[in-house]
């Protein structure tokens, strides 16, 4: 069976083409070689209570406005949960009336969203400690009125005047001083020793897409320069077998259609010079003297389970990585060991052994290195609070 047999078809086999090749064009950070366990380690010790879905910071205080607000009201619980609902909504309004164009969850779907602020939040609340309970949201709006206070941090800044109460009601993003203020106290008292929690304080919010390029590094306490140091280390390390697992399906994809010229032969060459170039970049001392047992004593402290096999995957590519210079992009030994790893994870749907699954790929799976929720999510967070007031 040809790969892409159908681009001759119709109309909308061709449009369903096109959204494919568009794919090919947008960088991925899907974890497809089972790195997550790591990258959500690192990215929790140096940025706690944020995740890749969230998107401002004043929504740390939008979802307690809301819930205080559905708590007061008369009714049932199922009749609170679903006027907190209807105010998650009208949230999605006020917020566009008030001028914000971006990073509004629910924007495009507005009264069909599934997956409300609360929900992308909520974990996050009670990490920065705003809230103060460890149920759910069903469980928080069964506490009575009076109730209600206790389970949010005090200090807890009250919404503005009329917020979500008037059909025409604005929100916006921009921080009000007494909400920043109580933000920071939030991450000193909770989050100490981060680097969330530094850069929080700090009176600039330099540029950089990376957080290991921030101008200010040098200057970082000994324990946050070392998570930082691990996670670039991580980074740039796995960022080639990344790319080494697009190129090996590309070519798998090439194979399939024989001698024609196809975008995966393109995709195939683009992925080997990516890897050429990477091997150019990569600093070996670097990783030679990288003490990867700290690494994993590190992720020890946190909620995620780093298994032995992903030790010894990334040991493994480490030492193949040193042994060949970098130079794996013919190397058979690097080849297997990404092609186990992927089929150890996926068993009978790897796209190594399943043609269906391989026809159904993008073409594009984990190629953006790792940058642990820096940009766009924590980078906002910082510049809502530097440029807040």
């Amino acid at each position: 069976m040809s790969f892409l047999a159908w681009i001759d078809f119709d109309q909308a086999d061709r449009d369903r083409t096109r959204r494919i090749m568009d794919l090919f064009g947008q960088e991925d950070s899907r974890d497809e070689l089972g790195l997550g366990s790591v990258r959500d380690s690192l990215s929790d010790l140096m940025f706690p209570g944020t995740s890749t879905i969230q998107t401002r910071l004043r929504y740390m205080l939008f979802v307690p406005w809301i819930y205080r607000m559905a708590g007061s009201h008369k009714g049932t619980a199922a009749a609170r949960r679903e006027f907190a609902r209807s105010l998650e909504i009208r949230l999605i309004e006020a917020l566009v009336r008030g001028g914000e164009s971006q990073n509004v969850i629910g924007s495009a779907a507005r009264e069909k969203l599934k997956r409300l602020p609360s929900d992308v939040y909520w974990a996050g609340l009670l990490t920065f400690g705003i809230r103060r309970f460890q149920g759910s949201r069903n469980a928080c709006l069964e506490a009575t009125p009076a109730e209600m206070d206790a389970l949010w941090a005090a200090g807890l800044p009250t919404a503005p005047e009329g917020f979500l109460v008037a059909p025409d009601s604005e929100a916006v993003f921009a921080l009000s001083e007494d909400e920043t203020g109580f933000l920071r106290d939030r991450l000193v008292q909770s989050a100490p020793g981060s680097l969330l929690t530094l850069l929080s304080r700090k009176a600039t919010a330099p540029e950089c897409d990376m957080i290991w390029e921030h101008p200010e590094r040098a200057d970082w306490p000994p324990d946050i320069a070392k998570v930082v140091d691990h996670a670039e280390r991580f980074s740039r390390l796995m960022h080639g077998a990344s790319l080494l697992y697009n190129l090996m399906l590309s070519r798998q994809a090439a194979e399939m259609q024989g001698t024609t010229k196809s975008i995966w032969h393109d995709r195939a060459d683009t992925y080997a010079t990516s890897i050429e170039e990477w091997a150019e970049e990569t600093r070996l001392g670097h990783l030679a003297d990288w003490d990867l047992s700290d690494l994993w004593l590190l992720t020890r402290t946190t909620i995620h389970n780093v298994k032995p096999h992903s030790r010894r995957f990334i040991e493994d590519w480490r030492d193949i990585t040193l042994r060949t210079a970098g130079q794996v992009l013919e190397n058979p030994d690097a080849h297997r060991l990404v092609r186990d790893r992927e089929v150890r994870l996926k068993g009978p749907k790897s796209r190594f052994r399943n043609e269906g699954a391989l026809m159904r790929w993008s073409g594009a799976s984990g190629t953006a290195p790792l940058n642990y929720r820096w940009t766009p999510v924590v980078s906002n967070h910082i510049k809502d609070l530097v440029y807040a007031g």
